[in-house]
């Protein structure tokens, strides 16, 4: 099977992170020139769109081998999808970590309401609420752009080139995830740092960045349904659904957990 691996380690880090600060520094120089206030969803849309057309032009130009192409491992590697990991087992991650970061969500709603601490944020949000066009904003940004640039970007390249530089495949996988953890918002850190440890697991034994990027999109698009639904609203103030909804999130993190020791990898090909 061809594999993407090779192209992931073409990619000069210092050139990718160039790359993304450069097109910040462009991105405000112009808002601030033509006074444009892109909002969060647009300026992420804008920035990741470029970055997936940086990489996809860097892979295309890549070195090959055996006059392999990157359409050719490309398509390989879909191929290969669930040849090592299931589709149900990636599934279980999914709901799992939906479950984990709910758990962590309504314990500091609950701190929140009796004034332990300050929280006001949302689980998945009221994105019933939006407008079509930010709709269409949201779901291309969060839900396609965000996996294929946050996995290539946190499994493929930093979680890659930790592992050459530490020697050691477990501090690899917790910096990735950490970093990977600091770029989401207070609430949600926690359960992306596990989830950053779950993809990064996934990535390692199937040796397929496309696996975690399939995770990633499966993952953001079940919230997106949920944020439409509105499930939220109706579980915040019923006692017995999150009271259900936090004995199933220990139940299923705790099987989680089990396995991720279990399939802890020892060593990165």
């Amino acid at each position: 099977m061809a594999n993407l691996n090779r192209y992931l380690d073409e990619l000069s880090l210092i050139k990718v992170l160039l790359f993304f600060i450069l097109v910040i520094l462009v991105m405000t120089l112009f808002g601030m020139v033509f006074n444009i206030e892109y909002g969060d969803l647009t300026f992420k849309l804008i920035l990741y769109g470029f970055m997936i057309v940086f990489f996809a032009y860097n892979f295309n130009n890549a070195k090959t081998k055996g006059g392999e192409t990157f359409s050719t491992s490309l398509n390989d590697a879909l191929q290969s999808l669930f040849s090592k990991n299931s589709f149900f087992s990636i599934l279980f991650i999914i709901v799992s970590n939906i479950l984990f970061v709910a758990f962590i969500f309504f314990l500091l709603e609950y701190m929140g309401r009796t004034g332990i601490l300050n929280f006001d944020s949302y689980l998945f949000g009221n994105l019933g609420a939006l407008n079509m066009a930010t709709l269409i904003v949201y779901f291309v940004s969060v839900v396609i752009f965000s996996p294929i640039v946050e996995e290539v970007l946190f499994r493929g390249i930093f979680l890659r080139r930790f592992n050459e530089e530490f020697g050691n495949v477990t501090l690899a996988i917790l910096v990735s995830s950490v970093l990977f953890a600091l770029c989401h918002s207070f609430g949600g850190i926690s359960g992306a740092f596990l989830f950053g440890i779950c993809m990064a697991v996934l990535y390692i034994k199937s040796e397929n960045i496309m696996v975690p990027i399939f995770a990633h999109f499966m993952n953001n698009l079940i919230s997106f349904v949920l944020g439409l639904s509105g499930i939220e609203f109706l579980l915040y103030d019923n006692a017995i659904s999150i009271a259900i909804v936090m004995i199933l999130a220990v139940a299923f993190n705790a099987y989680l957990f089990k396995s991720i020791i279990a399939e802890w990898p020892k060593r990165m090909n």
